[in-house]
């Protein structure tokens, strides 16, 4: 992160997750969560244990060196946070002085005790021998580069009477950092090297299993790149296979409707002509059997009156049998 990202995410950055508030003697878990040491006391006291502690963050349980929380690893990050935090709110907070614990703006800051000074004590300080190296400068007159040396202060022992103790060295059997005396006392006769070589050692295993995590998470994501690339090809066929089945239902309904409207023709035509031809008939019939009668009749007619002068009976006669055929004739048209 870069310091003007970091400047801008300041406060988020030096907020406890527990209370919420700036960090009080931020103390470490082995998880890499840290917290304020009175907001790990509340947990542990609420808990009811003393060897061990659950982290709120992500609920791992952890090992209370000697059931003290004091003797928790000190975020020394977070310490220089608030040390910035400090620096930058120092025009409007003022500071508290390492020696008389006096708050005042007219500040200075020492890069090697890592501590805030007033105008009168910062005089003292000055004045003695073993700090004549020790690098001083007004909170006035800081700028990004001196805040990032105050970003790269330096670790000290948290045991007590260790304070003042850099932390120089890595104890490969208990895995922690220690300083001179802890090497001597509480680490004697175990296998140490220098914090610096066993940074080194553990930065290249971090860089290689994040190396490593990388390589998983490309090939992961090359995966599930083919299997997108898959459903996508699966439903383009899908819909291509659907495409497909709409234009063949369309082009067979065209079809069928075509048919459907020739046979109608056809069926029409066929009964128009088949009407057509009983309209006809049923004309030539009714015209036929009249025609005929009417014919017969006056022939009849005619027949009879001139064989009336000849026979007076014989006409009677006639006619009544010309008057039953008609008759006759009648009934097979009702039929």
């Amino acid at each position: 992160m870069d310091i003007k990202t970091l400047l801008d995410n300041l406060h988020d950055e030096v907020s406890c997750p527990v209370c919420m508030t700036t960090f009080t003697q931020p103390k470490q878990l082995p998880c890499l969560h840290s917290f304020c040491l009175h907001c790990l006391a509340g947990i542990q006291r609420n808990s009811g244990r003393h060897d061990v502690i659950t982290c709120p963050e992500c609920r791992q349980e952890s090992q209370v060196p000697g059931g003290n929380l004091k003797d928790l690893p000190t975020n020394f990050r977070i310490n220089s946070l608030l040390d910035v935090l400090a620096i930058r709110e120092c025009s409007s907070t003022g500071v508290k002085c390492r020696n008389c614990d006096k708050r005042t703006v007219q500040s200075f800051y020492c890069f090697q005790c890592c501590a805030f000074w007033c105008e009168e004590c910062i005089t003292l300080h000055n004045l003695l021998r073993e700090n004549k190296e020790h690098r001083v400068l007004a909170l006035k007159d800081f700028e990004d580069r001196d805040i990032e040396d105050v970003m790269k202060r330096p670790a000290f022992c948290s045991r007590q009477g260790h304070e003042k103790k850099k932390l120089k060295f890595f104890c490969v059997k208990c895995e922690e950092t220690v300083c001179s005396s802890c090497v001597v006392t509480a680490h004697d006769g175990h296998v140490k090297v220098l914090l610096e070589e066993a940074a080194n050692e553990k930065k290249s295993l971090v860089m290689s299993t994040i190396e490593s995590n990388k390589a998983k998470a490309q090939r992961m994501r090359n995966k599930i790149l083919k299997l997108d690339e898959s459903s996508h090809n699966i439903e383009a066929n899908v819909a291509k296979v659907k495409r497909s089945a709409q234009q063949f239902a369309e082009s067979m309904i065209a079809v069928i409707e075509a048919k459907k409207q020739e046979i109608f023709n056809e069926a029409d035509h066929e009964a128009q002509q088949s009407l057509e031809r009983l309209r006809i008939q049923r004309i030539e019939m009714e015209q036929k059997p009249c025609h005929d009668c009417m014919a017969g009749g006056t022939s009849a007619v005619t027949s009879v009156v001139d064989l009336q002068g000849c026979n007076g009976s014989g006409l009677v006669e006639g006619m009544q049998k010309y008057v039953q055929s008609i008759n006759c004739m009648g009934r097979g048209w009702k039929t």
